[in-house]
């Protein structure tokens, strides 16, 4: 594959399994979707690519530049975790965002199988959800009051 097609492949792939990652979000009404994971899981390869491109004509550390998208999906996850009394909602799609930084990242590197066997996995736990087992606390036992 020539030197042009092969980032763009990488940048579609990256589009596409961000689509398929915020799909469930997107569908349960969360605060960020499949237009946002899409964007991060983009942003993530992004990144990779500039930092694989300069490897190649300097001494870069490639370690560091894959730091600037972990870093930087703390700050966008934390503002989709929310806090109220009791609740504490938006830590699933934080992981998910976190995720697809990481999936991100692998396609990046060439990693095209474990990629889409991280998108798979994400929307399989996201659909867990509705595979739930309830398990319901016996009548006869109370509540102890301290």
């Amino acid at each position: 594959m020539n030197e042009f097609l092969r980032p763009v492949l990488k940048i579609l792939i990256s589009i596409i399994l961000g689509l398929f990652m915020g799909y469930e979000r997107s569908q349960q009404n969360k605060p960020a979707g499949i237009r946002d994971v899409a964007l991060v899981t983009l942003g993530a390869t992004l990144f990779a690519l500039i930092g694989l491109t300069f490897k190649e004509s300097s001494n870069l550390d490639m370690t560091r530049l894959l730091y600037a998208p972990i870093i930087g999906i703390g700050f966008l996850g934390s503002g989709v975790i929310l806090q109220d009394k009791n609740k504490v909602e938006g830590l699933t799609t934080a992981g998910v965002l976190w995720v697809s930084v990481a999936t991100g990242l692998l396609i990046a590197i060439d990693k095209y199988i474990l990629s889409i066997i991280s998108a798979l996995s994400v929307y399989i736990i996201l659909k867990l959800k509705y595979i739930t087992i309830k398990i319901e606390r016996p009548n006869n036992v109370k509540k102890r009051r301290r």
